[in-house]
């Protein structure tokens, strides 16, 4: 049980580590490029995570979940990746002209050959985490992770000092996963692995089926705003929504993207056990929801000074957008838990049904937005298109775990009266200031803390589940709690 506990000590720290390196490149590199540079970067990469979804048919995770592992099961799944990604790298590269033209942008063509190169170095990483993972050898996985992060990161910044425009991010990517391999190489010295097999492909590919037909349609709805807004507006317009989202998914990776690498192990134990996973399904919601959904308020509430703080001033046209992303991602707040669950109950097939429906319908509909009003019009579609998503998930999971609309409900009331809390003092804060949202940075960070005064007397008014979780963290308050009766 330690050990488990260390291996998910070391998972949360690590995502965090590399939710701050990122953090720092995007919002360094935002000073240095302009809009339009960082558009075309985003146009190339929304076509390779496209690209990369068809590799979801061969995950590795079949190398972690399989109970008995041979070598012949490591090389057959080595051999089936690595063909995939040859397949996945020569397209790329033979239809880089086409794109090029159908984008204006000429320099695609040698954006997709570095590419290209990256892509077999990221296969490697990609199969020696794995089997290190199904080790539990979390410690080298997060070394390996912080390196290519930081040496990414670094790589990128000077590079886009030195003038490399948007290449500095793919060559960054390359020397990033060159130096993160040979550390991942020096812990984990089989080359065996690599020698050609094509045993048990098929055992491989079945597994990925689902799991992959579900990454593909994501990834195609997940791409195709940047794609269109690309196309049919500028590039500077793909990366004004990509910073969009960007900003708007803050609250959701400090909150919820560290807590999903406790979820599906403890919704996988719970099952195990023969317990039901109603309870803590709505114990994790309330939870989330009294984290998740003040935190998207007051973003609204401040996304004037957050914009420009995090991004820089040639960046303030996102501001608005920010504000309407981060009510419509108020309807997100179950899209983490749901798939842990459904996993851990067995429901891929249904997860893939959800699927089929919600990103198809979503994708035409935000299609439609862009094409006939452009930028604004992709900000506004997200209030349709994540509360249908929300909607649709939602049914699967109250099927599949006999869930009430009431206790859904109950479950998320008292969050609801803490954002609420959360929201008013730094919405009086903007009525005062004169200014409207475009409040000075003294200002926000007054407003801030008003908000987590308002956020910690909404905790202790609604006596917030959340609030005695705090508690048990931090024996002190346990103290003063009980000689407050």
């Amino acid at each position: 049980m330690l050990s488990v506990k260390r291996a998910l000590l070391m998972s949360v720290g690590e995502r965090y580590v590399l939710l701050v390196t990122n953090f720092a490149t995007a919002a360094l590199v935002s000073r240095i490029l302009t809009p339009k540079e960082i558009g075309v970067s985003v146009i190339a990469m929304a076509i390779m995570a496209m690209a990369l979804s068809l590799r979801e048919f061969s995950s590795a995770s079949f190398l972690i979940q399989r109970e008995e592992l041979s070598r012949e099961d490591i090389r057959g799944a080595s051999t089936v990746m690595f063909i995939l990604t040859g397949v996945i790298a020569v397209a790329l590269v033979v239809v880089s002209p086409l794109l090029a033209s159908f984008y204006s942008e000429p320099t695609l063509i040698p954006y997709f050959r570095v590419v290209a190169a990256c892509l077999f170095l990221d296969t490697s990483l990609t199969l020696i985490t794995a089997l290190l993972r199904r080790e539990m050898s979390f410690g080298k996985v997060a070394a390996i992770d912080i390196v290519a992060a930081v040496t990414n990161s670094a790589a990128t910044i000077i590079l886009a000092l030195a003038g490399f425009s948007y290449m500095s991010f793919v060559w960054a990517w390359l020397i990033g996963s060159g130096i993160a391999a040979g550390l991942a190489f020096a812990l984990w010295p089989h080359f065996w692995m690599f020698k050609p097999s094509l045993a048990n492909w098929r055992g491989m590919v079945l597994f990925g089926g689902y799991n992959g037909a579900i990454a593909i349609l994501f990834r195609i709805f997940d791409a195709l705003p940047l794609l269109l807004l690309g196309r049919f507006i500028s590039p500077n317009a793909a990366a004004l929504f990509s910073r969009t989202l960007w900003i708007g998914q803050i609250p959701d990776k400090l909150v919820i993207g560290g807590a999903m690498a406790v979820v599906l192990p403890a919704f996988s134990a719970e099952v195990r056990q023969g317990r039901d996973l109603k309870r803590p399904y709505l114990s994790a919601l309330s939870l989330i929801t009294a984290l998740h959904w003040p935190a998207l308020l007051v973003l609204a509430v401040l996304a004037y000074p957050t914009v420009n703080i995090v991004l820089g001033h040639q960046w303030t046209e996102v501001a608005p957008l920010v504000q309407i992303v981060a009510i419509a991602l108020l309807f997100s707040f179950s899209f983490e838990l749901n798939y842990p669950v459904m996993v851990a109950m067995g429901a891929i097939r249904d997860l893939f049904i959800r699927a089929l429906i919600a990103f198809p319908i979503s994708g035409i509909l935000l299609s439609a937005a862009i094409v006939f009003g452009g930028l604004q019009a992709a900000a506004w579609c997200m209030l349709v298109t994540v509360p249908f998503q929300a909607y649709i998930a939602l049914s699967f999971v109250r099927r599949s775990l006999g869930l009430g609309r009431m206790e859904i409900a109950a479950a998320l009331g008292k969050s609801a009266v803490v954002a609420f809390a959360s929201a008013v003092p730094p919405l009086a804060a903007v009525g005062i200031s004169g200014s409207g949202f475009d409040l000075s940075n003294m200002e926000a960070i007054a407003a801030g803390l008003l908000a987590f005064g308002g956020w910690s007397a909404g905790l202790i008014i609604t006596r917030h589940p959340l609030l005695d979780e705090i508690i048990k963290i931090f024996p002190g308050l346990r103290r003063a709690r009980v000689s407050l009766g």
